[in-house]
């Protein structure tokens, strides 16, 4: 039950109590509706004042930009013909027009082997002994095996190893195997085994005995060479490198080693210098598959030097060049790429496409400046419609009816913004130009107030005069004067700031409605208690009306029993 009202109240008197005390107490809380009802009024101007500050930080944000060298700074950069080449270029640099002729792209070196039948043909072919006993006899006289191992490595010498291997009449692979294994002359200075032999078997299953390098192969040291005996076959030793780097790539490949295990070991290897291995199908009726290998960067630098592996040169042939090739104003060039050319014209970056003629044209790009200028007007007027157009805010009342109520439109204060704004944005300053305020490039003021910007006269005075614009908008560094985008920054600055036109009375606004807050909690809790203390009141009434009533009745039934015995 709520306080100071009770469903009872009046049943004795028949009074009507409870209606009277509700009916006082609805007058009385009037006074605290109409509190509100001007508590939400408040607020709705705060929220508009809050609105009218967020653009006004948004007009700001224009005029700062209007105020930064580095917004009159920015270049753009156009090509003739964008099939043959494109361009960008940093802020900062003067204008200029270069006539540019690309003569040759840079290109990547290649280089391939003859046809074969399928990528698993052979590189080197297995040697055929017939042999297929691995312990039975395979020398028939005493003889000496000369294997070869080296170049040695820097600082030593750069000359093979020799090592002379004593074989005996009736010997097998496994013996001979055995006898270049345990060789002395078949170690380096620390007795570290240099070349290991192996018995193996080829695709015939026939056996014959390989050579290779113990430490891997990967080095000029795996270099092995055997001669005379059809037996016994080294690994194969190539060597891959580039013209910028000074250590070859170095790979062992086994006896029977196919073209697509060497793609795998070339493109795997982590000492890769930068080329990329591949089988290609040509599509020729007769062995059509061909291993290549190809530079992955353009130019001489990546040029490719191949050592003990059969494979012709391709692009960059017969020394062609690999370097990109060009004129700019007559003078020729060579770099090693297509892309990302930026040491020819200062500031500005190539990118090669292909051959032909184009020309390069650098010029300032004053297209962010031109739309600060125009989203400055624009925000103006948007922000004057706000503060001259009634806004609507719905209030249900008891009938559900809406009713419109005016915020911010038509105060003193927002009309002094407004003429604040219009005389800041029609400043006029001090040139060596024909341009001096906005007026001069097409601002103009309507009869209802509002601005227009004539944005053709705008676009004329951009392109005919781009530094008279930026010496209207900047700051003069010689001689300190402000440009309008400094002006027109502080004077929004101002505007926004604690103590201006709005949060001056966004402030006064929000200290009525916290006075108003308190007054609302004070009235309402003084007429809680003050219609508690009537509804006790009207309580005590109506039980003492109904005393009396209650004697009333009982002495008219006793004088009408008595007149009723008579």
């Amino acid at each position: 039950m709520a306080t100071g009202s009770i469903t009872s109240l009046g049943l004795g008197s028949e009074l009507g109590l409870q209606d009277i005390l509700d009916k006082l107490k609805e007058v009385d809380q009037g006074q605290i509706t109409v509190k509100k009802n001007k508590k939400t009024d408040l607020q709705n101007q705060v929220d508009d004042y809050n609105g009218v500050n967020a653009k006004l930080f948004a007009m700001k944000a224009d005029a700062l930009n209007l105020s930064l060298q580095s917004s009159f700074i920015e270049n753009s950069v156009s090509v003739s013909d964008e099939d043959i080449l494109t361009a960008t270029a940093n802020d900062g640099i003067k204008e200029a027009s270069f006539s540019l002729e690309v003569t040759q792209k840079a290109q990547r070196n290649s280089w391939q082997t003859v046809g074969f039948a399928k990528p698993d043909s052979l590189i080197t072919a297995e040697p055929v002994t017939g042999i297929t006993d691995v312990d039975a006899a395979v020398t028939t006289v005493d003889e000496t095996m000369t294997i070869t191992y080296g170049p040695l490595a820097p600082p030593a010498p750069a000359t093979p190893k020799t090592m002379d291997i004593n074989l005996t009449a009736g010997m097998s692979l496994t013996e001979i195997a055995e006898a270049v294994n345990t060789s002395s002359a078949n170690k380096d200075t620390d007795g570290n085994l240099l070349v290991t032999a192996s018995v193996v078997k080829n695709s015939d299953d026939e056996y014959y005995i390989r050579l290779s390098d113990k430490s891997g192969g990967t080095s000029a040291d795996s270099q092995i060479t055997v001669a005379g005996f059809d037996y016994v076959k080294a690994d194969k030793l190539i060597s891959i490198a580039q013209s910028d780097t000074t250590t070859p790539m170095y790979l062992s490949l086994a006896p029977g080693a196919t073209y697509e295990q060497a793609v795998n070991q070339i493109n795997s290897a982590s000492d890769n210098p930068g080329v990329t291995a591949a089988i290609v199908n040509t599509g020729d009726a007769v062995d059509p598959y061909r291993m290549t290998l190809t530079a992955d960067d353009t130019g001489e630098d990546s040029r490719i030097t191949i050592s003990d592996f059969d494979m012709d040169e391709v692009s960059g042939a017969g020394g062609a060049s690999l370097n990109s090739t060009f004129t700019l104003n007559g003078i020729l060039y060579q770099r090693q790429t297509n892309d990302g050319i930026s040491d020819v014209i200062p500031g500005v970056t190539l990118n090669f496409k292909k051959a032909g003629e184009s020309t390069v044209t650098v010029k300032k790009d004053m297209s962010n400046v031109r739309e600060n200028i125009v989203s400055l007007v624009e925000k103006f007027n948007d922000l004057l419609s706000d503060l001259t157009v009634s806004k609507k805010y719905s209030e249900k009342d008891s009938d559900s009816e809406e009713s419109e109520k005016n915020s911010l439109a038509g105060s003193i204060s927002m009309k002094r913004l407004s003429s604040d704004l219009k005389s800041l944005l029609g400043t006029s300053i001090d040139t060596d130009s024909d341009y001096s305020s906005l007026f001069d490039i097409g601002l103009e003021i309507n009869r209802d107030g509002t601005i227009t910007l004539d944005e053709k006269k705008l676009d004329t005075a951009i392109d005919s005069d781009p530094e008279a614009i930026a010496s209207l908008f900047l700051m003069d560094l010689d001689t300190g004067a402000k440009g309008l985008g400094d002006i027109f920054n502080d004077g929004l600055l101002d505007m926004v700031s604690s103590h201006g036109i709005v949060g001056t009375e966004k402030s006064a606004a929000e200290t009525r409605i916290k006075r108003l807050d308190t007054d609302i909690l004070t009235s309402t809790q003084r007429l809680e208690k003050k219609y508690e203390t009537m509804a006790k009141e009207f309580a005590r009434l109506d039980s003492y009306i109904s005393s009396i009533s209650a004697q009333k009745n009982a002495l008219t039934s006793m004088i009408d029993s008595f007149n009723k015995d008579n």
